[in-house]
């Protein structure tokens, strides 16, 4: 019986060791992350418009503002986010690691926290007041759309949930949390891992006009270094929801008091 037992153990493989995706196979996951998650995105925006039967010959105009109403917004980043981090997910179960440790998911020191609020504390109003001296609306216009819809439609909740915590979430697993550790561990090197994440990150906020794509760039320098600092993705998942929060409040502000 003992021998049995033995033998048996002996076949069972032990597990191998975590082994962080290099620069190729952490782009290539990451890739085909984005892809699902836009695909998604279309999927969920195509589904909604068939629903709730607008009509076939509208105008672009008219399909650009039924994408940023509220509702539509709000769906289309919540269903779209278990897709692509269910593909980080896979890539990080193939690299044979936990996804909390290989994420750096992990509780955040209160330090690094503070020292990110005060950096967002001179960045966010710094770039306001270039906004307004420059003669740039302060909030882009679909998202002041977004928040009329929603406070008209009474979504504003989904709205919220969407923007606080269904994107941060979702981004920062994806640039500060897998690309962040893959390109750290390869022939890039720590300034890749923050400067490239970043990059793409602002490049995919297409909807946005050049000046915030690079605001958005220079939020991502920030967190990458952040997450460098503090060794933990939870850092920039609670300052990139605290961005978006701030947003949505100034937002609220100017659509309730001065518009």
């Amino acid at each position: 019986m003992s021998s049995n037992a033995t033998s048996l153990g002996a076949a069972k493989p032990a597990p191998g060791p975590c082994v962080p995706w290099g620069f190729w196979g952490t782009s290539a996951w990451t890739a085909a992350a984005i892809a699902a998650w836009a695909a998604m995105q279309f999927s969920v925006f195509v589904g909604m418009f068939i629903v709730s039967g607008v009509g076939d010959n509208l105008s672009p105009r008219e399909i650009e503002a039924f994408a940023s109403h509220a509702v539509a917004l709000s769906l289309i980043s919540i269903l779209a986010a278990p897709v692509e981090i269910g593909i980080i997910a896979l890539a990080i179960r193939f690299a044979r690691c936990r996804f909390g440790d290989y994420l750096a998911l992990v509780r955040p020191p209160c330090r690094e926290l503070l020292i990110g609020l005060a950096c967002l504390a001179v960045l966010l109003p710094a770039s306001d007041l270039y906004s307004y001296l420059s003669g740039r609306t302060l909030v882009p216009s679909f998202v002041m759309e977004a928040y009329r819809t929603g406070r008209d439609s009474g979504t504003l909740w989904l709205l919220g949930f969407a923007i606080v915590v269904a994107a941060p979430v979702t981004e920062e697993i994806v640039f500060r949390g897998f690309m962040f550790r893959g390109f750290a561990a390869s022939k890039v090197g720590l300034a890749g891992a923050i400067v490239l994440p970043s990059a793409i990150w602002a490049v995919m906020h297409v909807q946005y006009e050049a000046y915030y794509i690079v605001l958005i760039f220079v939020l991502g320098l920030l967190f990458g270094w952040l997450r460098w600092r503090s060794g933990s993705t939870t850092v920039t998942i609670v300052l990139h929801g605290a961005v978006n929060l701030a947003s949505l409040v100034q937002t609220a502000v100017i659509a309730e008091k001065f518009s």
